[in-house]
């Protein structure tokens, strides 16, 4: 029988550079606690040990019981995990990273989510199918408008915001009707752009939510609620 992995702090990181050079210096798994869920990261996956995007995220949203829900850009499965623990019935989790995938797959099957959720290779929205449509869509989006060299950096770096521009514009298809978008960013992006974006989108702005940061350095979440024009 194997051994538990021992639980790993958290902690917050503000510059991006070491944050990528401390996943990068992990070759093996380790396991860490959020919302009361211990997950459980493969190398190679944007980690919640140094992450706190989606703590300010779940600080602000509200989930329906019975909602479906779309985790775009799933990483570790932590947002729609907590969703599904918060209430919702159906998720469907989507990333590009292959590690990310496996990942969240190993955490819905050690939760026991594996009847509710399922996660699947996807560019943005590729892998959906005809029809699909979601009460909610929840996006932690990359803040830092440079090149990303491999799937790792992809988490963080989105070039010229294409990657919030994909997931933006295509985002009413898959919403339904009364359905809501949740958007996390970080003032460390380019804000005004991305409000650009949202504005050249068929989505509009329902509500704004500030998440401060509880350590000096930090920087500040910016989430959006966003509803079909």
């Amino acid at each position: 029988m194997t051994a538990p992995l021992a639980v790993s702090p958290r902690r917050q990181m503000s510059d991006v550079d070491a944050m990528i050079a401390d996943l990068r210096s992990c070759e093996h798994p380790h396991d860490v606690e959020v919302c009361g869920m211990l997950l459980h990261i493969l190398p190679g996956v944007l980690s919640p040990r140094l992450s706190h995007a989606p703590d300010a995220l779940i600080s602000k949203w509200h989930i329906q019981s019975g909602a479906t829900i779309l985790d775009l850009g799933c990483g570790s499965g932590v947002l729609g995990l907590a969703a599904l623990r918060a209430g919702a019935e159906r998720l469907v989790a989507l990333d590009i990273n292959p590690q990310a995938v496996l990942t969240t797959k190993t955490n819905i099957e050690r939760l026991g989510y594996s009847d509710h959720a399922e996660v699947r290779l996807s560019d943005i929205y590729s892998a959906l199918r005809p029809k699909e449509k979601f009460d909610l869509i929840l996006f932690a989006a990359p803040y830092w408008n440079r090149k990303a060299k491999d799937d790792l950096e992809r988490s963080c770096f989105d070039e010229g915001h294409s990657a919030m521009a994909a997931a933006l514009g295509g985002a009413h298809n898959w919403l339904k009707s009364d359905g809501l978008m949740y958007v996390v960013f970080s003032d460390q992006g380019d804000i005004g752009r991305v409000l650009n974006v949202i504005d050249d989108s068929k989505l509009r702005v329902r509500n704004m939510h500030v998440f401060r940061p509880s350590i000096e350095g930090g920087h500040i979440r910016i989430i959006w609620e966003l509803t079909v024009r």
